[in-house]
């Protein structure tokens, strides 16, 4: 055992031992990971985590696979982006879910009418969206797999009834979001390729063993009379850590604002391709993680792109129209990418 290790990687590893399900397993493995300080004394063992971590993955994708309790951790990502529902009982998710996609939830009266995760797909202009509910925050039951879902998905949809002091429920679900080691932050800068994560933006996340997510803060009922106020006071307290949105789920108040907002928040562009001396293809966009180059979505399209890549020349966010561009250009929604190779 290395010596220097930091006394949160004793606590995760605490966590790890006491686990009971492969998610939560998974969780604190992730954690143990991230304690680990960095130098040759610690290779053996985060090459050694990053194997068992690995290992328990694949262990849940075949439990997902067989059917069971192994589906319940694990909801296969669809579409350009997904966004996972967050919110307390009675407070309009399965509603919603149901209002934007394809997805028929049970939706009912009584506190917890969604069991299990149910994902849909939800069209924005040229792409589809999945959204997944899950069941409401504060079950002891499902918590643990809960937890594990909103680690892996991209952004997540937060969702307080405007009725009952929404600016509570909207730090109570915070709160827990930070118990499970999950920060909302307004705009975390991706790592460089866009899979793996995001760095740190300032020394006080450094500081945070978890991960990061987008997020918006969306109050439900907006048709009922007192929702004017109690939205000002919940933009007030929150909209610093993420945008805030009222809409009714009963009278499809601001859904076309809210589909809007759900693409700002997924973290991905829409890019279309152009072979030389033709029209570009605007059917079916590559999407890619905001921030990327040039040289990243030649990187997702083809290895042959990026050997024999030249320049590319850009429609959209450049000065002009076929402006030639270096690898290193950083692309925008709805650009058009000609690659000359």
């Amino acid at each position: 055992m290395p010596a220097n290790l930091p006394p949160e990687y004793f606590n995760a590893e605490k966590r790890f031992k006491q686990a009971a399900t492969p998610a939560e397993k998974i969780i604190a493995i992730e954690d143990l990971i991230a304690t680990v300080p960095k130098h040759k004394g610690t290779d053996k063992l985060r090459a050694d985590l990053r194997r068992r971590l690995s290992q328990l993955r694949e262990e849940a994708i075949k439990k997902s696979k067989k059917g069971g309790r192994g589906d319940l951790y694990t909801v296969k990502k669809e579409g350009a982006a997904q966004i996972t529902l967050v919110g307390f009982p009675n407070s309009g998710k399965s509603s919603l879910l149901a209002c934007l996609t394809n997805a028929t939830p049970v939706i009912a009266d009584y506190p917890i009418s969604t069991l299990t995760p149910l994902p849909g797909m939800m069209p924005f202009e040229d792409i589809q969206i999945q959204l997944v509910d899950l069941p409401p925050i504060g079950n002891e039951s499902t918590d643990g797999w809960v937890s594990g879902i909103l680690r892996y998905t991209d952004a997540l949809l937060i969702i307080v009834d405007i009725s009952e002091d929404p600016e509570v429920q909207a730090e109570l679900l915070i709160e827990q979001l930070k118990r499970w080691n999950i920060r909302i932050s307004s705009n975390p800068p991706l790592v460089k390729g866009g899979k793996g994560g995001l760095s740190t933006p300032n020394a006080e996340l450094s500081t945070f063993i978890g991960v990061f997510k987008r997020a918006l803060l969306v109050a439900n009922k907006k048709d009922l009379p007192i929702s004017e106020d109690s939205f000002l006071r919940l933009r007030e307290q929150h909209e610093h850590i993420c945008p805030c949105l009222s809409i009714s789920t009963r009278k499809k108040e601001n859904l076309e604002e809210l589909k809007r907002a759900l693409f700002e928040i997924s973290g991905i562009i829409r890019v279309y391709s152009k072979p030389p001396g033709k029209e570009p293809d605007l059917s079916t966009p590559f999407t890619i993680p905001s921030g990327s180059t040039v040289l990243d979505l030649a990187s997702s399209i083809h290895k042959d792109f990026v050997y024999n890549f030249k320049y590319a020349r850009i429609w959209g966010s450049a000065k002009f129209d076929g402006q030639r561009v270096e690898k290193n250009y950083i692309l925008k929604d709805r650009d058009i990418v000609e690659f000359n190779i």
